[in-house]
């Protein structure tokens, strides 16, 4: 009996410092796996901040590709002029970094397109390598022509992601100062995310007009929503709008569109919503008041002819424009309803 006993505790015991050890094994592995994490935290956290204005690229490239054809391919595709400005402006501002001085300060660069002679040959995107937010793209060939095939293969892409990039970028500085006002979605049943330093100029049953004051001129954005059962055209939509909501500085007075620069209109996304885009120049009929706009035209329900339309234009003599539109895209693209 006494050994039954015996023997009783001792498997109990047994039992117990299994279970003990079992469980201080599972509070080692939880430490372990929990630092391991906190090391990856730590890393992003650790990254320090990009730099780069809004639409600007840094180019690594060395001189001898930078001064050739491959050069030659770089800027004829990401500095070509913006259409529907009233002068010429790039898509990108280029700045090269020859590839030997590629490192310290250099490697901060917000957007990177970085291209080299190399066995390896491909197209390579990567995000927050050497700084945060970041986006590299890599293009490697083992001659300049192939450089320049990829580039050509490829080009709607790199593009693309480059630009997008650059929307993103200009969405997440608007949204550190965001105007609160509910006029919007009141008046259209839609919402846009846009700076603070905006305005509500006017509002009415399916209208609304922003702006912001410039040193130059002005940059405007209205919205409507309506209801288009006559087929109208955007040009002829767009510019009755205008009439009736936006006047110019003198009696009688308002904003139409210029046809003798023609409008050039693509189908595009906002988002997930089927959209038209439009970009052109505007005018003040009998007065010398004229600058670009952009406008999109969205479907509201698929059962109707309801629409709502989104333009942006720029008042800005003398001065270069890219920067307001561009503002103007990153506020439009933001739309929800």
């Amino acid at each position: 009996m006494v050994v039954n006993s015996l023997w009783n505790y001792a498997s109990g015991q047994i039992c117990f410092l299994t279970r003990y050890d079992n469980l201080q094994m599972k509070k080692r592995l939880f430490i372990f796996w929990a630092l391991i994490f906190s090391c990856a935290d730590n890393n992003q956290k650790l990254l320090p901040g990009s730099s780069g204005n809004i639409n600007n690229i840094s180019v690594v490239i060395n001189d001898e590709l930078w001064d050739g054809e491959v050069g030659e391919e770089i800027r004829e595709n990401f500095s070509r002029p913006i259409y529907g400005l009233p002068q010429i402006e790039p898509v990108f501002s280029l700045n090269h970094i020859p590839t030997k001085i590629f490192s310290g300060f250099a490697t901060k660069s917000r957007t990177i397109l970085k291209v080299d002679i190399s066995e390896r040959e491909g197209l390579a995107n990567f995000k927050n390598t050497y700084a945060s937010p970041q986006r590299i793209v890599q293009v490697t060939g083992n001659t300049s022509q192939k450089i320049i095939s990829i580039l050509n293969e490829n080009i709607n892409s790199i593009y693309s992601t480059l630009y997008f990039n650059e929307i993103k970028e200009k969405q997440r500085r608007i949204s550190k100062n965001l105007n609160q006002t509910q006029s919007i979605k009141k008046h259209t049943g839609i919402s846009l995310r846009f700076p603070s330093a905006y305005r509500v100029a006017k509002s009415d049953s399916n209208f609304v007009w922003i702006r912001r004051d410039i040193e130059t001129g002005s940059v405007n954005l209205f919205i409507s929503r309506y209801t288009n059962k006559n087929n109208k055209s955007i040009i002829e939509v767009r510019d009755s709008i205008s009439k009736h909501n936006i006047p110019g500085p003198t009696e009688n007075s308002f904003m139409i569109t210029d046809m003798i620069y023609k409008p050039n209109t693509q189908g595009v996304y906002l988002g997930k919503n089927q959209a038209y885009e439009t970009r052109g120049l505007w005018e003040i009929d009998g007065q010398f008041m004229a600058g670009p706009f952009l406008n999109y035209l969205m479907k509201i329900d698929s059962n109707e002819d309801e629409y709502i339309m989104l333009d942006g234009f720029v008042y800005s003599p003398g001065s270069n424009k890219r920067e307001y539109v561009f503002e103007l895209e990153a506020i439009m693209r933001s739309v929800m309803y």
